[in-house]
């Protein structure tokens, strides 16, 4: 018997609604992710700093490689994609719907610059992993030419 709303997805739909509130009213010290990315879903991610690189991990089940889209701007990383309903059409009742479909948008904004030329990315297993190299302080010394005008 197909069953009407379902209270745990309500559950998880307030959940997802109040970690965004907490996460906008309180800002974010070292990553912001605007919100106007924020669509349909949103995947979740894991974000962690090593002395060379910013990495990031994001779950994206059920999404092929070629569907997904990493830009970098400056100092903000942007992944989007769009995770579609399986083949086969819609079903004729639904028991549980706790997987999302349609677009979704992410982005990282990083406190330090980044090298956009030298990002790695890795996606196996549902897991899009990007390595974000911080940008390369210019080592040494140098002399700067002073001229005399003329």
């Amino acid at each position: 018997m197909p069953l009407g709303r379902d209270p745990i997805q309500d559950l998880l739909d307030l959940q997802e609604r109040m970690n965004r509130l907490f996460e906008e009213t309180l800002g974010r010290e070292q990553l912001q992710e605007p919100p106007f990315l924020s669509r349909s879903w949103m995947p979740l991610a894991d974000v962690y700093e090593t002395a060379e690189a910013y990495v990031l991990e994001l779950e994206l089940p059920g999404i092929a490689r070629d569907e997904v889209d990493v830009q970098i701007r400056g100092d903000e990383l942007v992944v989007r994609g769009e995770r579609r309903p399986p083949p086969g059409g819609r079903p004729d009742a639904f028991h549980r719907l706790e997987r999302r479909n349609g677009p979704f948008g992410r982005a990282f904004r990083f406190s330090e610059q980044v090298d956009g030329d030298r990002i790695s990315a890795e996606f196996r297993d549902g897991l899009l992993r990007l390595e974000v190299p911080k940008a390369r302080p210019r080592s040494g010394s140098r002399l700067v030419r002073v001229d005399q005008p003329g």
